[in-house]
């Protein structure tokens, strides 16, 4: 006869072998709804590398390399998992008949997963979900009708700011010399007290240098901010609603504090030629509109280096040459002296493209001030990637630093072109 151990060990075997990718917001409630006397939950998937090895609700986190290739199940369970369908996607994991994808809704009526997800939990947290989005984005819709409204129909009625078309801002920039800074909610926090982007901590001196620049008058710098403030037409329901979310009453008050309304500022999107839109079949117009910037032109990026502005795609394919600076990723105010120093060293003949975030506005203005001309060109290079791509959502660039996407880890590059273009680094 077979004892009562056997019978124990046997069960144990019979278990599903599973894992849960996510450890946010939702991570303990999907392993609450998982049938924990039909599966055993082996361990938490997350792409964020300084979670790797530690504990979530006592069972391991890891990476996905590091999940064993015997599993049964992968549930995702993370709300917007389309980046991460998309990274298994390109890392040839194609057996998606182990995959459940917890929040697609339908999902949960499909009877082969009856055995390993708890149905009325499951359908429970969907609910939650839909009912918590759809409440935050009509609220936003709500808050932020007026003025589109008014914007659309009768801009006499709010004094909205003056923002000049790419056009001009590009025709500024090529012929007459012009230098550009970039402010977007990042550098609005920041100024107004709030905890900054995640690449960069707050900083009381870095909030005042960002207000000296905003409200100088340079002849020679344009100042780009982002057209959210009326008509929201030109984007995808997505990016609207995050800029509805974003601009509440007190944000909108606070930007209206700061903003200069006899001045002409330019778009801080210009940059962004893909995402945002939702005519997105004019996207290689604008890009090639922005790419006059920097034809025919000796150019120096001074940007992260996990940022990898144009490394294995064309944007610069028109430039005379391309040279690059590398600054920390995260955090570069710390090193803001050591990479002005170094910026100084650079030739005034060549155009400066800046790619650091939240300090971009801070080098542009001092370069300039010394007579370089310099520009911020923000995230033009991801969004150009997610164009090469088709993604309709934003994904990840194993290659890159994606600001908008969770941390993750990032690929090496020992390309040799590459690695000749770097002419110096800041650690």
């Amino acid at each position: 006869m077979r004892s009562e151990v056997d019978t124990r060990q046997e069960k144990r075997e019979d278990k599903r072998k599973v894992y849960i990718w996510g450890t946010g917001k939702y991570g303990r409630k999907v392993l609450q709804a998982v049938k924990t006397e039909n599966c055993q939950v082996l361990g938490f998937v997350d792409n964020d590398p300084s979670k790797h090895g530690k504990t979530y609700e006592n069972i391991k986190i890891l990476s996905f390399k590091e999940i064993a290739e015997d599993y049964d199940v992968l549930i995702i369970g993370i709300v917007r998992y389309e980046a991460v369908l998309y990274q298994l996607k390109k890392e040839n994991h194609t057996d998606f008949s182990k995959i459940i994808v917890f929040f697609n809704g339908s999902s949960c009526e499909e009877s082969r997963y009856f055995h390993v997800i708890d149905q009325q939990k499951w359908k429970i947290l969907i609910l939650e979900e839909k009912v918590a989005c759809l409440e935050r984005d009509l609220k936003a819709r709500i808050d932020n009708i007026g003025y589109e409204i008014i914007d659309k129909y009768n801009k006499d009625l709010y004094q909205f700011p003056r923002i000049a078309s790419t056009e001009e801002a590009v025709d500024k920039i090529v012929n007459e010399g012009c230098s550009l800074v970039r402010y977007g909610d990042g550098e609005f926090n920041i100024m107004e007290g709030k905890e900054g982007p995640v690449f960069q901590n707050y900083s009381a001196e870095l909030a005042d240098r960002l207000l000296e620049v905003l409200v100088s008058k340079e002849e020679k710098l344009l100042i780009g901010i982002a057209s959210n403030y009326g008509n929201l037409d030109m984007y995808t329901e997505d990016s609207a609603d995050g800029i509805r979310f974003y601009m509440k009453e007190e944000t909108r008050r606070f930007h209206m504090s700061v903003l200069d309304h006899n001045r002409v500022y330019y778009d801080a999107y210009m940059f962004k030629s893909y995402f945002p839109y939702k005519n997105r079949e004019d996207t290689w117009k604008r890009l090639s509109l922005i790419k006059k910037i920097w034809n025919n032109r000796d150019v120096v990026l001074i940007e992260g280096d996990k940022t990898r502005t144009g490394y294995g795609n064309d944007l610069f394919d028109n430039v005379r040459s391309l040279q690059r600076l590398l600054c920390p990723t995260k955090n570069s105010f710390e090193k803001y002296d050591e990479i002005l120093d170094k910026a100084l060293e650079l030739k005034k003949s060549c155009l400066i493209l800046v790619v650091l975030g939240t300090v971009s506005e801070l080098l542009v203005y001092d370069l300039m001030k010394k007579g370089f001309q310099a520009v911020d060109i923000g995230q033009i290079d991801m969004d150009y990637g997610w164009y090469l791509a088709g993604a309709q959502k934003r994904v990840p660039i194993p290659d890159r630093y994606v600001s908008q996407l969770p941390p993750a880890e990032i690929t090496e590059v020992t390309d040799e072109e590459y690695l000749k273009q770097i002419i110096g680094h800041i650690g």
